[in-house]
């Protein structure tokens, strides 16, 4: 029999594969008109996680209704934090080297602590092997 629990994960399950299918329409549609390349990017990769994200989602929700351990697609959600960090991080570079992004740009000063940070543990982490 089943529970409203597992119905309600069905149909968080359900709309968020309606939405993702919405998204990736709304992709298709936008590669026809006059957008900056840059932009369309942008957004393309904003969509890609969207829909790696959903589908974290939905795979914790039917690990839970097996009775399976649904922290197991934590190490996914981890490569695809990785995965988009690196994207932004070329974005960001190319961003400074056109100047689009400076010393003014609100925000900045925490961006460079954050990664200083990511940095050192990177750089510990890759010694240690």
């Amino acid at each position: 029999m089943e529970t409203s629990h597992s119905g309600e994960s069905r149909f968080v399950s359900d709309h968020l594969q309606i939405a993702t299918t919405e998204l990736r329409e709304v992709v298709r549609q936008i590669q026809s008109e006059d957008i900056d390349s840059r932009v369309l990017r942008d957004f393309r990769n904003a969509v890609d996680h969207v829909r790696a994200t959903a589908e974290a989602v939905r795979q914790w929700f039917e690990l839970k209704e097996k009775g399976a351990d649904p922290y197991s697609v934590l190490p996914t959600l981890g490569k695809e934090r990785v995965r988009r960090t690196a994207l932004l991080a070329r974005d960001l570079n190319l961003d400074l080297d056109t100047m689009e992004v400076g010393i003014e740009t609100a925000g900045l000063e925490g961006l460079y602590h954050s990664v200083d940070g990511l940095n050192k543990r990177l750089a510990n982490m890759f010694n240690r092997h």
